[in-house]
């Protein structure tokens, strides 16, 4: 959770796909300023604008409510483990979870993993994180160009997590008889047409979804199919989170009155329904939106919710924000050194200030730029894997291959003879070919024996599942290695490691489910040497 306290007036962009929604938001209404398309001619200069004159230049809060947000639940170590280490424990699983995004954060749920004989004590996280989007871009540069600070960065599914939390809780207490429910999914529809669909378990996200559908206002039938089927869809997911019918379900659909109806006899299940407007569930939670012309989107629930507070669920961390923030507070700064100083060296220092966030800002545009390039780079890669190609695969190929000829090893017929003998039903996870490592003492005595040291050696090496027969394994192993000496006739191979010398290996990533039911598995790992011909004769490596 954030730390740090937000202003009780500022800015809110909210970020969707389609457009930039401007909000003037303090402690008592959200009001929707302007909508600006990311198309539209100078969008920085009027986004600016609009941030600087129409918002009076107050603090800006960026509430990213795209469809491209990614999360995933991990679990930390939390016996036996001091606070810094876990602190970098969780920095590091977080950079390796999302390494190809500059956005991301965590933040612990109430839930946590017990002690166990298979498994030591540990917290529950959400990780979280974004791509450095186009759209993203141009709100930063926008604000940056308007001078105002930037006060956070945030996701709405976290965000309007205890809102949804707070809405159940003000239905059951209106509806004495009933008990509060376990689960909660909230559906409203966006502005931008789609349709944002957040769970919650205990009062915390556990899942959103967000997809479009029909316009209610063209044809309230199909917009009440349309939302029927994205809510089956959604208790499908609920099913393998673990939900049951006895855990309790409140459902809260915003929708106009006549859609509200047709909606009613569609939805009929084991659950707790409520479909109500955007100003009912406004007055609900004590939000002030003003008057709506739409009662079915749920945008100004979102923004005055999350704008009304003094501490964010998740801060997402990101270098751009602290660089748009840093000339204002130089400014700030300079202003005082102007007031204290005065004179000749305050103009000295308001030089070498400007000259100094000048040069911060640029290197800022350019790590952006690198990882804007990063993340196309990545979008192409999978790409061409989608199309069958993996470049990736050629890539290390052909580094692969310019090293080992670098070092005149030439192992193509040996590859060929390794396939060959791994057939068509085994494989290997690695193969690392090197040049053997000779000490001095095994230089003398080969040079007394005239034996030459062999050019390379390569270690293959297989992983078998844990539910594996030791036995049939191992026998496995000695085949292949018998038919590696036959298709390698002037090498040495032999096993260095059979499937009774096991080792750990533990999966750390657990992206859904109940956490309670993952078991972590002991492989077993094979490995054999292959060492090639001795140096002076290269008579079956040679192309």
């Amino acid at each position: 959770m954030s730390l740090s306290l937000l202003p009780n007036n500022h800015t809110v962009l909210m970020i969707s796909d389609e457009f930039l929604s401007i909000y003037a938001v303090t402690a008592r209404s959200a009001r929707l300023v302007e909508t600006v398309p990311w198309e539209a001619e100078d969008f920085e200069a009027n986004v600016a604008g609009i941030i600087a004159k129409d918002c009076g230049r107050k603090s800006v809060l960026i509430l990213n409510d795209m469809v491209e947000q990614h999360y995933r639940k991990e679990r930390v170590i939390r016996t036996g483990v001091g606070f810094a280490d876990r602190t970098a424990l969780l920095r590091r699983k977080l950079n390796v979870a999302f390494s190809g995004f500059p956005i991301r954060a965590a933040y612990p749920l109430k839930e946590k993993m017990p002690k166990t004989d298979k498994q030591p004590a540990a917290d529950i996280y959400i990780f979280a994180a974004v791509a450095g989007t186009d759209q993203f871009t141009k709100t930063m540069n926008a604000t940056r160009s308007s001078l105002a600070s930037v006060s956070g960065l945030c996701l709405l599914p976290v965000e309007s997590s205890d809102m949804i939390g707070a809405l159940s809780a003000k239905l059951v207490k209106k509806d004495k008889a009933k008990a509060e429910a376990r689960w909660s999914i909230f559906m409203g529809q966006h502005r931008n047409g789609s349709l944002r669909q957040v769970v919650t378990k205990n009062g915390e996200l556990a899942l959103t979804r967000m997809s479009p559908i029909s316009n209610v206002e063209e044809n309230a039938e199909i917009w009440a199919q349309d939302l029927h089927q994205e809510f089956k869809a959604t208790m499908s997911y609920l099913s393998r989170l673990g939900y049951e019918e006895h855990d309790g379900l409140d459902v809260v659909v915003i929708a106009t009155h006549a859609a509200g109806e047709i909606l009613t006899g569609l939805l009929d299940g084991a659950y707790d329904l409520h479909v109500m407007t955007v100003m009912e569930v406004a007055q609900a939670l004590g939000l002030s939106i003003g008057r709506q012309d739409s009662l079915h989107y749920a945008d100004p629930l979102h923004v005055a919710w999350v704008g009304r507070k003094r501490r964010l669920i998740l801060s997402m961390k990101a270098p751009i924000i602290d660089d748009v923030s840093r000339p204002r507070r130089m400014a700030a700064a300079v202003m005082a050194a102007l007031v204290l100083g005065g004179g000749f060296q305050g103009y000295q220092f308001i030089q070498k200030a400007a000259s100094v966030s000048e040069i911060g800002s640029e290197i800022s545009q350019r790590e952006k730029q690198k990882a804007q390039l990063d993340v196309g780079y990545e979008r192409e890669i999978r790409r061409l894997n989608d199309v069958g190609f993996d470049a990736r695969r050629v890539q290390s190929a052909i580094a692969v291959n310019a090293a080992l000829e670098a070092q005149n090893i030439k192992v193509l017929n040996v590859i060929n003879g390794m396939g060959k003998a791994l057939g068509k039903n085994l494989r290997i996870d690695s193969l690392n070919i090197e040049r053997p490592k000779i000490s001095s003492v095994e230089k003398f005595i080969d040079g007394m024996g005239k034996k030459a040291p062999p050019l390379f050696e390569a270690r293959m090496r297989m992983t078998y599942p844990a539910t594996a027969n030791v036995d049939a394994g191992n026998k496995e192993v000695r085949d292949l290695r018998d038919r590696l000496e036959i298709a390698l006739p002037d090498h040495k191979v032999r096993v260095t490691k059979f499937l009774k010398d096991y080792e750990y290996t533990e999966g750390l990533v657990v992206e859904a489910g109940d956490l309670e039911k993952e078991n972590i598995q002991q492989d077993f790992v094979a490995e054999i040497l292959v060492q090639g011909p001795p140096q002076s004769s290269e008579k079956v490596i040679k192309q």
